[in-house]
């Protein structure tokens, strides 16, 4: 799955990622295998990695795409989406909070559900969303975040 991800994201380098928006749709929503949404959601990962800011035009549809893997009923399918979250808006800074506005709430349920990897991966993705905020929104969920990472050191 890692090198099939690796040469989507330069396919997508190549021809765009809008040739491939309706592929990649498709893909991570397949009901049909855990294993082709964790690939299309890794192709995304991969695509943040390597196209950095170019991807900001299309950072609502790949947001879209990706956001219900915040919910899957697979561990492994939640954790390789709570990180290209992560992958998405560090390749956004500063910018496109908006298009993280509906995947927020799925982001904070996440992180006081979950435990160990699965923790690190929406911690991770939360710490990249909090600084693409507004000061005062990042000081409040900032506020939320800590007493989780506070318990999971001691």
């Amino acid at each position: 799955r890692n090198i099939t991800s690796r040469a989507f994201a330069v396919v997508a380098s190549a021809l765009g990622i809008p040739a491939l928006l309706p592929f990649l749709k498709a893909v991570c929503a397949s009901r049909k295998s855990w294993q082709a949404r964790h690939t299309g959601i890794k192709v995304v990962q991969q695509v943040a990695v390597l196209m950095g800011c170019a991807i900001l035009p299309y950072l609502r549809e790949l947001v879209d795409c990706v956001s219900h893997g915040l919910v899957d009923e697979q561990q492994k399918v939640r954790t390789i989406t709570a990180l290209t979250v992560a992958a998405l808006a560090e390749a956004a800074y500063p910018y496109g909070i908006e298009s993280f506005d509906p995947i927020i709430r799925p982001l904070w349920k996440g992180g006081k559900e979950h435990y160990g990897k699965g923790l690190a991966a929406f911690l991770k993705a939360i710490g990249f969303v909090i600084p693409l905020m507004e000061e005062k929104f990042a000081s409040h969920y900032t506020r939320i975040v800590i007493p989780i990472l506070l318990r999971e050191v001691h």
